[in-house]
C-alpha cells in the first residue's frame, strides 16, 4: 500500500518513534491507567474506535485489491467461496457404514490436484475452519489461491464479504411461488418455516435428552470475533528475532503489519493490535513461507513459534507448500488443503468476471461486458487449471489482447500489462528476465545484484533502501534522480504497476511465482545448455523449465530426470506432468514420457501409491493417449487399477466412456462400482446424466448417495433432481437425497430436511435426516481439523489395555505407536505405520523401510504409504526401494 508523500518523511518518522516508544514501555503505562478520568476514558475509547475504522479501512483496501485482475475490480466481486480439505483420517477400524465418505477411494495427490478436483469431495468452507486448531498450516502448489483465501478470511472476519453463488432455479421457483402470496399469505408460511425449525430443534433434545436451547449452534463463524492482521514473512526482519527480556515476539510482527496499512494507521497500530493479542481477538494470516529462501525460513519459524507461545489464544494461518510442510507442523500446525476448483467453481468464476469486467481499468473496454460466445467459450477444457492459471486465460480471452495462443500468450499479456507506460516487452526484457533469474537462484531480488549483473556499479548502498524511509515516488528523501541507476528505476516502476512486491530490507520479488517462472524460462531460453543443466534438478526451477518447454526442446532434461535415482514419492518425474501439458503436441520428449508413466501404472507388483501418483500425472499432462491406457486398465484383474482407470476417464471427460462406466458401476467391488458411479457423474454429458438418474433410482445404497451428493455439485441439472428425489416414493431414494441436500447452504434443502426429520413415514429416512440435522446443530466444530494423538487413538488404547498399558503423551506415545507396528497384529501393524506416517514421525523412517520386504502386502503397502507421507513431511527425497 502505498504513502501519502505530501505528509511523509519528518512526521512518519516522528510518528512511529513515538507509537514504537509509548508500545516498548506498555506494561508501565498499563499500570497508570487506573488512574485516569472517566472523561478521559471516554476520549480513549473514541480514539480506539476511529483507530479501528481506520485499520479496516486500509485492510479491506488491502484484501480487494489482491488479484491478479485489471484494477476497478473488487476481489470480493469475483471471488469463489474457497474451500479446504481437512487432514485425511488416521487408519484405523472403519466407522459404522452410514459415516463413510463416499468419496473415500479418490487419491488427494496434493501436488498433482488434477486428478481429484473433478470429483466432490466432502470439504470444509471457512465458517468451518474456525471451529477446530486454532493454528493452521493452510497448504497448496502455487497458484492454487492460498494468498486469495487469506484475504478473503480477512474480509469474512470483518463481515464485508458474501460470495455470489450459481443460478438456483429450485429457490427461484419457490420465491417466484411466495412472491405471488399476498402479504398475509406470506407471513403465514414464514412462521411456518420457523416453527417448522423449532419443532425440529426440540425433536432432536427429546432424542437426546438434553435441553433444545442447549444444543442449538449459534452458526455464526469464529472468525468474525476476531480482528485479521495480514503479513508476509519477508516483512519480518531477520535482525528482530532475537528474543531476550526486552524483545517480545510481538514487535517484528506489528513493523510488518505497519507495511500494509496507511501512514496515519500506522502510527496507531502498535498499542492497539498489543491489546488484541493480549485478548486473545488477533486472527493472523501469515503468507509468504514458500516464497522465502530456503536458508532463511527456520530463523522465521522460530518467530512464528515464539509469537504463539507468548499469545497462545489466538488464532494463526499460516500459508505452506504442498510438500515440505513438516517444519510447519513441527510447531504446532495443523495442516488443511486448499480444494482445487471443481467445474462450478470455474464456471462461476468465470461468470463473475465477466459481471465485473464492466469496472475494469481498461479504458477501450469499460461498460462492455464481453460477449456471450467469449464467456461460453471460457468456460471450455478448463479441468487441470488452477486458480491463477484460469484467471489469466479469462483475462486475455476478455480483453482479446494474446499475441500467442494458449498459456503462453496468457501469461505474456499478463506481464505486458502491468510493464511501466511506454515501454514495450523488448526494451525491458534483459533486466526483467535477470531479476526472475535472481529470484529463482537466490530466492530475492536486490537492486544492487541486479546492477551487478548488469554490469552498473551500485547507485544507493542496499541499506538505504527501505520502505519506511522513501516516499511515495519511491525515492529515498533528498534523493537526486541521478543517484538512482535505470535498473533501481525500473524495479521501483515495477513495484508501482503491481509486477514486483518490495520487502524491508530493499528485497523486492515477483508478485506472483507462476510470473516469476514465466520470465526466468525467457532469459533460460538464451542460455547455453550448461545453464540448463546446472538448474534442471533445482526444484526452484522446476516450473520455469515446464515453461520453457512452450518454447524450446528440453528432451536433455525430460532424459536425466527419468533416469535419475528415484525416490519414495518418484517426484523427479511426476513434477514434469505439468510440462507435458504445456508441451507443443510434436514435442519428442512427451510421448517417452507418457510411457513411462505408463510402465509406471503396469509394473508387476507396483505399490499402490505410485500408482495413484502416475494416474494423477496422467491425467495432469492431458495426453491423447491416457485415456486408451485407462479403459485397458479397466479390464484389469486388480480391483486398485480398475478403480483408478475409472477414476482417470472421469477427470479426462472421457465422453465415450460411458458404456463402459455403466458395466463397471455393476462390479462386483464395491469401491470399483463406487468409482465408476463417481467417474460417470465428471463426464457432464446427456448420456451421463441418464445413467446417473438409473443408480439413483436402482442402485446400492452407497452409489444412491453417492449420486446425490454429485447432484449437489451441479445447480443446473442436480438441484430440480435432489429436490424431487426428497419427495419421491421409493424410501432409498428420499434416503440418499437426504445426504446430497446436507451439501446444499440453501433454504429449500434446509427445510426438506427438518421436514424428512419431522415428517417422513420411514424410519430410515427419518434417522438420515435427524443424522445430518444433528450435525447442523451441533455447530461449526464438529467437522472442523484436528489431528488426533497417540493417547487419543482408540485401537491403540485398546491395544496398549491388552498389554495392562497407558499411552504415554507427547514422545512416550509416539514410541508406543511403534511397538505396536513392530509387536501387533497384521491389521495393527497396518494401522500404527499409516499413523506413523501422517504424523511425520521421521525417526521410524528405518523401521518403516525394513518393513518393505514384509510378508504381509498390507504391511508393505502401509508402510511404503507412510514413507511416501514422510517424504511430503520433510520436503526432501527420501531413497526407492530397490
Amino acid at each position: 500500500m502505498g504513502f501519502d508523500a505530501e505528509n511523509f518523511g519528518i512526521g512518519l518518522l516522528a510518528g512511529w518513534a513515538t507509537a514504537y516508544g509509548v508500545y516498548r514501555a506498555r506494561h508501565l503505562i498499563g499500570r497508570t491507567l487506573g488512574t485516569i478520568s472517566t472523561q478521559a476514558s471516554n476520549v480513549q475509547n473514541n480514539a480506539v474506535r476511529s483507530s479501528d475504522r481506520r485499520y479496516v479501512s486500509d485492510l479491506i483496501m488491502l484484501a480487494e485489491r489482491g488479484h491478479m485482475g485489471p484494477s476497478g475490480v473488487k476481489l470480493s466481486e469475483i471471488a469463489i467461496e474457497p474451500r479446504f480439505l481437512p487432514p485425511p483420517p488416521l487408519p484405523g477400524p472403519q466407522e459404522d457404514e452410514v459415516l463413510w465418505d463416499v468419496f473415500r477411494m479418490v487419491p488427494q495427490v496434493h501436488d498433482l490436484p488434477a486428478l481429484h478436483a473433478p470429483y466432490n469431495l466432502d470439504t470444509l468452507n471457512m465458517d468451518e475452519l474456525s471451529g477446530g486448531s486454532r493454528r493452521l498450516a493452510l497448504l497448496g502448489v502455487p497458484g492454487s489461491g492460498r494468498t486469495t483465501a487469506l484475504l478473503l478470511m480477512a474480509l469474512r472476519s470483518l463481515g464485508v464479504l458474501s460470495f455470489r453463488r450459481a443460478v438456483d432455479r429450485v429457490q427461484q421457483k419457490l420465491d417466484a411461488e411466495e412472491a405471488a402470496l399476498n402479504e398475509k399469505q406470506r407471513a403465514v408460511r414464514i412462521k411456518e418455516r420457523l416453527m417448522l425449525e423449532e419443532r425440529a430443534q426440540q425433536k432432536l433434545a427429546e432424542e437426546k435428552g438434553v435441553d433444545a436451547q442447549d444444543k442449538k449452534a449459534d452458526g455464526v463463524s469464529q472468525f468474525s470475533h476476531l480482528m485479521p492482521v495480514y503479513i508476509h514473512l519477508g516483512d519480518i526482519n531477520p535482525a528482530d528475532v532475537e528474543y531476550g527480556k526486552e524483545v517480545d515476539p510481538s514487535e517484528p510482527l506489528v513493523r510488518a503489519a505497519q507495511r500494509e496499512v496507511g501512514r496515519i494507521t500506522a502510527k496507531t497500530l502498535p498499542g492497539h493490535l498489543y491489546n488484541r493479542l493480549l485478548a486473545g481477538q488477533v486472527l493472523l494470516l501469515v503468507d509468504g513461507y514458500d516464497d522465502l529462501p530456503e536458508g532463511e525460513r527456520q530463523r522465521r519459524l522460530v518467530w512464528l513459534d515464539a509469537l504463539m507461545q507468548a499469545y497462545p489464544d489466538n488464532f494463526f494461518i499460516v500459508v505452506g507448500p504442498a510438500t515440505g510442510y513438516g517444519a510447519l507442523m513441527r510447531i504446532g500446525l495443523t495442516p488443511v488443503f486448499l480444494r482445487p476448483f471443481s467445474d462450478s467453481d470455474q464456471a462461476q468464476l468465470v461468470d463473475n468476471w465477466a459481471e465485473a469486467w464492466v469496472h475494469t481499468g481498461a479504458k477501450r473496454l469499460r461498460g462492455t461486458k464481453p460477449a456471450t460466445d467469449v464467456i461460453e467459450r471460457t468456460k471450455v477444457k478448463n479441468r487441470g487449471l488452477s486458480p491463477c492459471d484460469l484467471t489469466l486465460k479469462i483475462r486475455a480471452n476478455f480483453a482479446n489482447d494474446a499475441d500467442l495462443p494458449g498459456t503462453e500468450g496468457w501469461l505474456r499479456s499478463w506481464v505486458a500489462r502491468l510493464l511501466p507506460p511506454e515501454q514495450t516487452f523488448t526494451q525491458v526484457l534483459q533486466p526483467l528476465t535477470l531479476a526472475a533469474m535472481l529470484q529463482l537462484d537466490e530466492g530475492v531480488i536486490t537492486r544492487a545484484r541486479l546492477e551487478a549483473l548488469m554490469g552498473v556499479v551500485p547507485s544507493v548502498p542496499e541499506a538505504e533502501v527501505q520502505p519506511e524511509t522513501e516516499s511515495a515516488d519511491g525515492k529515498k528523501k533528498g534523493e537526486k534522480d541521478k543517484e538512482i541507476s535505470a535498473q533501481g528505476k525500473l524495479l521501483n516502476a515495477l513495484r508501482k504497476t503491481g509486477l514486483l512486491v518490495r520487502q524491508t530490507g530493499g528485497r523486492y520479488y515477483f508478485r506472483h511465482p507462476q510470473i516469476a517462472a514465466y520470465v526466468a524460462s525467457l532469459w533460460l531460453k538464451e542460455q547455453p545448455p550448461e545453464a540448463l543443466a546446472e538448474r534442471s534438478l533445482n526444484p526452484a526451477w522446476t516450473a520455469a523449465i515446464g515453461y520453457l518447454g512452450m518454447q524450446s526442446p528440453i528432451d536433455d532434461v525430460v532424459e536425466t530426470r527419468l533416469t535419475a535415482p528415484a525416490d519414495i514419492l518418484q517426484s523427479q518425474v511426476f513434477e514434469m506432468a505439468p510440462w507435458a501439458r504445456l508441451a507443443k503436441s510434436e514435442a519428442e520428449w512427451k510421448e517417452s514420457y507418457i510411457r513411462h508413466l505408463i510402465g509406471l501404472i503396469g509394473a508387476p507388483s507396483q505399490f499402490p501409491l505410485i500408482r495413484e501418483r502416475a494416474t494423477a500425472a496422467l491425467v495432469m499432462s492431458d495426453s491423447d493417449k491416457a485415456s486408451s491406457l485407462f479403459r485397458q486398465m479397466a479390464r484389469n484383474q486388480d480391483p486398485h487399477m480398475r478403480i483408478l482407470a475409472c477414476l482417470g476417464l472421469g477427470a479426462l471427460e472421457d465422453a465415450d466412456a460411458v458404456n463402459g462406466l455403466r458395466n463397471l458401476a455393476a462390479d462386483k467391488h464395491v469401491d470399483v462400482q463406487l468409482a465408476a458411479t463417481m467417474a460417470l457423474g465428471a463426464l457432464r454429458t446427456e448420456e451421463s446424466l441418464t445413467a446417473m438418474i438409473d443408480i439413483l433410482s436402482e442402485g446400492t445404497e452407497q452409489q444412491r448417495r453417492l449420486i446425490a451428493e454429485i447432484f449437489s455439485d451441479m445447480p443446473v441439472e442436480g438441484y430440480p433432481v435432489l429436490y424431487d428425489a426428497i419427495q419421491d416414493d421409493e424410501m432409498m431414494v428420499r434416503r440418499a437425497a437426504v445426504f446430497g441436500l446436507k451439501r446444499l447452504s440453501t433454504k429449500w434443502a434446509r427445510i426438506a430436511i427438518y421436514q424428512s426429520f419431522l415428517e417422513d413415514q420411514q424410519w430410515y429416512v427419518r434417522s438420515a435426516a435427524q443424522l445430518v440435522f444433528q450435525q447442523q446443530q451441533a455447530g461449526h466444530g464438529v467437522r472442523a481439523p484436528r489431528i488426533p494423538q497417540p493417547d487419543q487413538i482408540a485401537w491403540l488404547q485398546e491395544w496398549a489395555a491388552s498389554r495392562g498399558e497407558n499411552i504415554p503423551q507427547g514422545e512416550g506415545g509416539l514410541e508406543l505407536l511403534l511397538q505396536a507396528f513392530q509387536e501387533g497384529s497384521t491389521e495393527t501393524r497396518t494401522y500404527a505405520a499409516g499413523v506413523l506416517g501422517q504424523l511425520g514421525a521421521a525417526h521410524v523412517a528405518r523401521s518403516l523401510y525394513t518393513a518393505l520386504r514384509d510378508v504381509q502386502p498390507e504391511v508393505r503397502e502401509s508402510a511404503h504409504r507412510a514413507l511416501g507421507y514422510l517424504q511430503a513431511h520433510i520436503g526432501k527425497a527420501l531413497p526407492a526401494p530397490i
